[in-house]
């Protein structure tokens, strides 16, 4: 195991890798492309985490221009969820920087709402790729092991972070879709009260 693989530095953030796991296996992951990202090393881990591993991961990397701590690795953090928790009340604890939560907004097919509540005051900001505008559409680009459930399943997801989270967003990769699709995404995420983030595909030569 890489000694900073829990974590690693993008730019003037922090990022928090709990968990190779996912329950999407999308046509466009960087996981596709390589074993790191943004320069990192290999982010597949022999051992998932505990709070505590994670956590003195982010503190060996931590520095004062430091700007937000991202839970986003290679894999879906949502399925460490008491994991992740643990982390953000540490990260709390210890530092003044937001929590930003980047996940594909299937926790409710695997955990219990009881967790949404915690939430608040804890995670500032959840972005959800939304990826596609419907179902269908979501299917075939991200093929989630929930089938055409896990597109309501993220939309219900989404609307109750809205009520925790004070900054909800939902992101496409703006080269996988047409202008007309890129404004279905748009009326979807307003229905769920998110804001839309149009990002960018990260290719080979990004990692």
């Amino acid at each position: 195991m890489k000694a900073n693989n829990y974590a690693y530095r993008v730019g003037d953030g922090i990022y928090i890798n709990l968990t190779n796991r996912c329950t999407n296996r999308c046509t466009f992951c960087i996981r596709n492309n390589g074993d790191g990202a943004y320069g990192t090393g290999s982010l597949w881990l022999e051992k998932e985490p505990t709070a505590e591993e994670a956590f003195a991961a982010v503190q060996a990397l931590y520095f004062p221009a430091c700007k937000e701590f991202v839970f986003c690795g290679y894999g879906e953090p949502t399925m460490r969820m008491e994991t992740l928790l643990g982390v953000a009340v540490k990260l709390k604890a210890a530092y003044s920087q937001p929590i930003r939560l980047n996940t594909n907004g299937q926790a409710l097919l695997y955990c219990s709402e009881d967790f949404l509540p915690r939430f608040a005051h804890l995670i500032d900001c959840v972005s959800v790729s939304l990826n596609s505008p419907d179902a269908q559409s979501y299917v075939s680009l991200c093929k989630p092991e929930h089938g055409a459930k896990a597109f309501d399943a993220m939309l219900s997801f989404t609307a109750a972070c809205t009520k925790y989270v004070p900054d909800v967003q939902m992101t496409v990769v703006g080269e996988t879709l047409d202008k007309y699709q890129l404004a279905i995404c748009h009326a979807v995420a307003d229905r769920c009260n998110a804001k839309l983030r149009v990002r960018t595909y990260i290719g080979k030569d990004e990692q």
